[in-house]
């Protein structure tokens, strides 16, 4: 299946290149049309932030060929959707539906626990939200989230190439709803039907429990519909992004953020 419908190297250079592509591009648009105005200090923060990206990439990679080896060895004891002996591309249609709700629970799985929290707050200590904000990750949340999500796909019966495309869709919109660029509310409303906008988004990076509980959704809107989580407002004005106590300067330094989650 995976030889006659998806080309493995292909996909490969396909999302890293849309990764790179969309981020440097609406990192540009940002500065051409940003939504919050008056940013000082835009390469700084974007340093900061690939900093912690770059840190994660140590997770990530060997994290990508196990992921890679242990889904091709789990196909010979067990198919998952396999066994309803679908259509490759609904398959793959399946799996990557799947794939975004388990994304999505386990979004909202860290805003609820505790000591998940401890970790996923240091992505929502950015006050400065931009594009580069979709890449600061704690090195424990991606950890955690590395080795929940491998069961998870050996289970479904994903394969890497399913991974791969998913991560293709997903991370242009991870970046895009992220992103501190102005767009008319119109398309704002016509986009969120199918996938998070930066105004979803933003409520989402509130410093208002209330709102950035909410709106948790990775590559597609239907979820938070779905599971009661949905919330937007016509109106952003007012709105103070970041957490309270946590995104002063002082606190917004590389070895800060990574030793946060372990403060008492």
């Amino acid at each position: 299946m995976a030889d006659s419908f998806f080309f493995i190297p292909d996909l490969r250079i396909f999302s890293y290149g849309a990764t790179i592509g969309a981020g440097v591009l609406l990192w540009i648009l940002e500065g051409v049309i940003p939504f919050f105005s008056a940013r000082n200090s835009r390469a700084r923060h974007a340093r900061l932030n690939l900093s912690i990206a770059g840190i994660n990439l140590l997770i990530l990679l060997p994290s990508g060929i196990l992921m890679a080896f242990m889904l091709d060895w789990s196909k010979n004891l067990w198919r998952g959707i396999g066994f309803l002996a679908l259509h490759p591309a609904a398959e793959a249609l399946m799996i990557i539906l799947v794939i975004d709700m388990w994304m999505y629970a386990w979004h909202r799985i860290n805003h609820e626990t505790t000591f998940l929290w401890r970790f996923h707050s240091v992505h929502h200590s950015d006050a400065a939200l931009d594009v580069t904000t979709s890449w600061r990750f704690h090195y424990m949340e991606i950890l955690f989230s590395e080795l929940l999500r491998l069961p998870i796909f050996m289970l479904l019966g994903a394969g890497i190439e399913h991974l791969l495309l998913y991560s293709l869709l997903m991370t242009p919109v991870i970046e895009f709803q992220h992103s501190n660029i102005s767009i008319p509310p119109a398309m704002d409303r016509l986009v969120r039907i199918i996938v998070p906008t930066p105004m979803m988004h933003r409520l989402h990076h509130s410093r208002l429990r209330s709102e950035h509980d909410s709106n948790y959704g990775s590559l597609l809107s239907l979820w938070d519909r779905l599971f009661g989580s949905f919330l937007m407002k016509e109106s952003l004005d007012g709105l103070h992004i970041g957490l309270d106590n946590e995104s002063d300067t002082g606190k917004q330094r590389l070895f800060s953020l990574l030793q946060r989650p372990f403060r008492p």
